[in-house]
């Protein structure tokens, strides 16, 4: 009888052992769950043509190995809170541009200067040779690493009052994001106003500003093109916008997950840079469609605002040189490399991300 109780019990702690190694096994295999916020809306195309995108690369890239939920339309944070969310654990991955930190970031202003790159793939190209160097110990210090960086369209004027040269936005009221963007209007002559992205459209609608110095890829999933009458493309710079992650959280996965992780911030910039190039065209076929008046200035205009903002450069060495920072040595690096990619096709640039991805970006990467 002790015989059939000992052989017995040994089946049933067989049993135990074989379900908790089921279990254990089945633990084993959860995906990684990743939480991606973004403040732009369900059905923007930031959210379509980028951020859907990605989320199948890393899915499927991973085998199912990590989920990424997305909450979209602001509903974890604001547009300009996106650090604080991503270091209070909020989030692991998040719109995080340094435009909103402006006080947080010194170099990595570089980006936002004018006429800094002559198309988006340049941009974004340039922006990632340059990190390693001269612009990660800006993100380091708080905590938060950027997965891509990719820059905006080009910034130009929309208004609704009527413009026919550049004497016309003197005494303006022009809504800006702060920082350089501020500083071309007040150069220009126009009374720069601060106001987040989301609240645009409606103080333009109520006539809280006169125009807006804004990204022309953006115009029309903000649904500007309603409003403005008036389209004066300037073309004179454009704006870094990180999407950062959270060094807790990556730290976690394992090097094959790492890697994917690596590689989709690739591919983000190669969406991104897409979408910025053929949005830009869309827009600008979509407000002629409207009736919207182009202004095309004259060259010697052009050149005038050119000339105006041109010292905008020697401001940003001479301040950050004063600190102790190596600002010039980061203009001379990126104005060699732009010279080097300005005439980099698409193609080139696809190729170059994936084939030859920048050391550096990531920590061990």
């Amino acid at each position: 009888m002790l015989k059939n109780f000992s052989k017995a019990l040994t089946v049933s702690l067989l049993g135990l052992s074989l379900g908790a190694g089921i279990v254990s096994s089945a633990a084993a295999e959860d995906p990684v769950s990743l939480r991606l916020s973004m403040h732009q809306a369900s059905n923007s195309p930031e959210k379509k043509r980028i951020i859907d995108p990605l989320v199948e690369f890393i899915e499927s890239k991973s085998d199912g190995k990590i989920k990424v939920d997305v909450y979209a339309n602001g509903t974890l944070h604001g547009a300009a809170e996106g650090f604080k969310a991503l270091a209070t654990d909020i989030t692991d991955i998040a719109p995080t541009y340094p435009i909103y930190q402006s006080r947080s970031f010194n170099l990595n202003h570089v980006t936002n200067l004018p006429l800094a790159f002559q198309n988006a793939y340049v941009g974004v190209r340039v922006t990632e040779e340059l990190y390693p160097e001269f612009l990660a110990s800006e993100w380091e210090r708080l905590g938060v690493y950027p997965l891509f960086y990719p820059v905006t369209a080009t910034y130009d004027l929309i208004t609704t009052k009527p413009v026919s040269s550049i004497e016309d936005i003197k005494g303006m009221k022009i809504r800006g994001g702060g920082a350089a963007l501020n500083e071309i209007i007040e150069r220009m002559g126009g009374t720069p106003v601060t106001i987040k992205s989301p609240e645009v459209y409606a103080a333009f609608q109520q006539g809280v500003v006169d125009g807006l110095l804004f990204n022309t890829a953006s115009i029309l999933s903000f649904r500007l093109d309603e409003i403005g009458k008036y389209y004066i493309p300037l073309g004179i710079t454009r704006v870094g916008i990180a999407w950062g992650y959270s060094p807790k959280t990556f730290e976690n996965l394992s090097p094959e997950l790492k890697q994917i992780m690596f590689e989709a911030g690739r591919e983000a910039s190669i969406l991104y840079a897409d979408y910025v190039t053929e949005d830009t065209n869309a827009a600008i076929e979509a407000m002629k469609e409207k009736n919207i008046t182009f202004v095309e200035l004259p060259e010697e205009e052009l050149q005038m605002v050119r000339d105006a903002i041109a010292p905008m450069w020697d401001k940003f060495v001479e301040e950050n040189e004063a600190e102790g920072r190596p600002a010039q040595a980061l203009v001379d690096a990126l104005r060699e490399k732009t010279e080097e990619y300005g005439a980099m096709t698409r193609e080139e640039f696809v190729e170059l991300q994936r084939t030859q991805p920048v050391e550096g970006l990531f920590p061990g990467k």
